[in-house]
């Protein structure tokens, strides 16, 4: 699985200490567990005079660290995103096919920037729906289609969380109606989790299935491995896991999203549960 952070703040400020120096920052994750190493790629991505930019790497994060490093202090924007990324393969194509800059994260347009973690298992299916968008995907990476799948609905005037319901709602209608053609898949994704931002507000999803809390987070291993956590504050900081041990974390539940937005000298936010009881699993 992948790892994500975001982070936003009332001025412009860098996030090497969460990406880097901190005790289980994104580096460390990269590379702490021999048996879950993120090794397929790398991304920084900030906002720079109200739109996104980017710096991708498909190498492994931890063999590029001083470059990381080096990336991350120059990242000095009110919001800034990281991905760092053990890629998934539904359509089981060979290895060297999955790495490439195009493929590493966070992906970006106009002014949207995104993240995530999990794996869309219907990949082609969903692309069939993104019309006139389909011609702007330029890798093979599932994630990919799932950003823009929400581009696609945000910018028909639907908000972020009617887009995220939409999406994990058609990836279930597809299933239903074309999983006797993969039966090398047991369920239509795996984990939905995305960190995203318009530029103005920062937004945080986690979604995954129940049989997925059987692995514990990759650093700490005090939490399901697809259970976010965020630290209030100026900034506030979010990420796949806690970052520190003593911090104050609290976890981005199943199901809940995450807005927030600096205003007024501080940083305000809001948790709302987007799926009722009858539709958690």
């Amino acid at each position: 699985m992948c790892r994500l952070f975001g982070m936003i703040s009332n001025a412009p400020t860098n996030a090497a200490k969460y990406l880097v120096d901190v005790e289980c920052s994104m580096l460390v994750q990269s590379r702490i567990d021999p048996d879950r190493l993120q090794s397929d790629g790398w991304g920084i991505g900030y906002y720079a005079h109200d739109l996104p930019s980017v710096v991708k790497s498909e190498k492994p994060v931890h063999s590029e660290a001083e470059r990381y490093r080096s990336v991350s202090l120059a990242a000095s924007s009110r919001i800034v995103i990281s991905h760092i990324r053990a890629a998934s393969n539904p359509r089981g194509l060979p290895r060297e096919r999955l790495i490439s800059p195009e493929n590493s994260q966070p992906f970006h347009h106009g002014r949207f920037l995104f993240a995530h973690n999990g794996t869309v298992n219907l990949p082609d299916e969903v692309a069939e729906l993104l019309g006139d968008y389909k011609a702007m995907v330029k890798g093979i990476n599932d994630s990919e289609i799932y950003f823009w799948f929400l581009v696609k609905e945000l910018e028909a005037g639907r908000n972020v969380s009617v887009a995220l319901l939409d999406f994990e709602d058609t990836l279930r209608d597809l299933w239903d109606k074309c999983s006797s053609r993969h039966p090398d898949k047991k369920r239509p994704y795996v984990g939905l989790n995305v960190i995203f931002s318009d530029g103005r507000r920062l937004y945080a999803y986690c979604r995954y299935a129940k049989e997925d809390e059987r692995s514990t987070s990759i650093c700490i291993r005090d939490r399901p491995v697809f259970q976010m956590s965020y630290l209030p504050g100026i900034p506030l900081v979010i990420a796949s896991e806690a970052l520190t041990r003593n911090d104050g974390w609290l976890p981005i539940k199943n199901g809940q999203l995450l807005r927030a937005e600096a205003k007024d000298g501080t940083v305000d936010y809001v948790i709302e549960d987007l799926l009722g009881a009858s539709r958690m699993d």
